[in-house]
């Protein structure tokens, strides 16, 4: 088949812009590196300067699910759960056995508590509520109801997790490449806050908490900030919830027990250059005051944030698998 002489001109004008991309895209791939955590992938930042540098442990992951035959312990929770990392590290260190539920398969909280209430699984004797921080206003200021349903865990094999970060590889999208292109120019330019979809970069008093290059430098979900509109009502409600929650589970003989993890934001706040007098609510304080089983990881994660290097992964809002251990033994010491 022969082209047509006259459509040339316009096949040289498509091909050339189209090598000129490739021709920027190939280098700043190649100087990007490869995405693997959800605040640079989120926020447009490069994993080359956040993506984070230093070998994590490797975790024996237990199966989750039907696999777990006799559990005395079901955990409800979030993405800070749903690897079963620290779930593991716990069942291993007070031999348990633990089966795990997320929130988007049990309907709502209301109905899970209901279930476990009659006893469907009669070897359960201790009740785990897991949130991140941000989000625990949401799920307890009002006891949210939903039509009665079987909760279903999440199945998964027993595994090694072994902590990676990919160094090489390429991606074509301009909808990644040229923000990230405009926030790192901008970052070389602007020392203070930036926000970039959905967040937060601020300078840091110092560059040895993370193993990043940019370790001068913090990663945080905007939607951290929103705690700070939380108001006493709202707070005075969410501890009523869950008192009502704790008293019913004990009214059928399961022990409750809240884990609230810190939003990295809280954890690294005293470290901020331009912040660090700023404070979020202290839920932490209001639980133990209002004789809510829970506990805390936000004082022992304080301690620990300057003593471990990637306690939370630069580029992500989640710990990294040290800081899941660390998370499992301050559970397994304070409430097993």
């Amino acid at each position: 088949m022969k082209t047509d002489s006259a459509s040339l001109p316009y096949l040289k004008w498509f091909a050339l812009p189209v090598l000129v991309f490739l021709a920027a895209a190939i280098p700043l791939n190649l100087y990007f590196q490869p995405l693997s955590g959800d605040l640079s992938r989120i926020g447009h930042w490069a994993e080359r300067d956040y993506g984070w540098n230093q070998a994590q442990p490797v975790v024996s992951v237990r199966a989750n699910g039907s696999a777990v035959e006799t559990p005395q312990v079901v955990v409800l929770g979030d993405s800070f759960s749903h690897p079963n990392a620290w779930q593991s590290y716990l069942a291993d260190s007070r031999h348990l056995e633990i089966l795990s539920y997320q929130y988007r398969d049990v309907g709502c909280v209301d109905n899970w508590v209901r279930w476990l209430k009659e006893r469907h699984l009669s070897s359960v004797h201790t009740v785990v509520i897991e949130t991140v921080e941000r989000s625990f206003m949401a799920l307890f200021r009002n006891r949210n109801t939903c039509a009665k349903r079987e909760p279903q865990w999440h199945e998964s094999a027993a595994t090694m997790l072994k902590p990676s970060r990919q160094q090489h590889g390429l991606t074509f999208d301009a909808a990644y490449l040229v923000p990230t292109l405009f926030n790192s120019v901008r970052a070389a330019l602007q020392p203070g806050r930036i926000v970039s979809g959905g967040v937060v970069n601020v300078p840091l008093t110092t560059d040895r908490l993370f193993s990043n290059r940019r370790a001068n430098r913090l990663l945080y979900y905007s939607e951290d900030d929103l705690k700070m509109e939380w108001t006493e009502e709202d707070m005075a409600a969410a501890m009523q919830n869950l008192r009502h929650i704790q008293e019913e589970l004990a009214a059928s003989g399961l022990r409750f027990i809240l884990v609230v993890v810190p939003d990295k934001s809280t954890i690294y706040r005293p470290y901020m250059a331009d912040e660090a007098g700023k404070a979020y609510p202290d839920v932490f304080t209001r639980l133990k005051a209002a004789k809510v089983n829970s506990v805390d990881l936000s004082e022992h994660f304080r301690k620990e944030a300057g003593n471990t290097i990637d306690l939370y992964l630069p580029n992500d809002t989640h710990l990294s698998t040290q800081g899941y251990r660390l998370m499992a033994t301050r559970v397994a010491n304070e409430a097993f």
